[in-house]
């Protein structure tokens, strides 16, 4: 697939935050570079860069989807009071069964859902 300028202007704003920013937050920071872009144009290229594996997504208990850049090997925290999204970067080895099922992993996505300190 070609890039853009719009896509690469969503993909470096995404690649430099640690925040996981929705698709509007994403969408008020590129106007800010480009006024003209659409937030119908952030989705379309926010669902294309998923596709291609450049960026995943992280859902909350609201069911908001969340964008990360980050795609070394790690796993989230997210609360489920506030939304907050904390990056955990110890991951846990693949499960045995994994290993004695032969199959071959390629990826994997563990999120954990509780309180922060903040809601405790």
């Amino acid at each position: 697939m070609r890039n853009s300028k719009q896509r690469e202007l969503i993909k470096e704003l995404i690649k430099g935050r640690c925040d996981h920013p929705t698709a509007e937050m994403i969408y008020l920071s590129a106007r800010e570079k480009n006024p003209t872009i659409s937030l119908g144009t952030v989705y379309r290229n926010l669902k294309l860069l998923v596709e291609e594996g450049v960026i995943i997504t992280l859902e909350t208990e609201d069911k908001r989807l969340h964008y990360d850049g980050d795609l070394s090997r790690h796993s989230h925290f997210v609360c489920d009071k506030c939304g907050k999204i904390i990056d955990l970067f110890k991951p846990a080895p693949i499960p045995q069964e994994l290993n004695e099922l032969g199959v071959n992993v390629s990826g994997e996505k563990c999120i954990y859902y509780g309180s922060c300190l903040d809601c405790k």
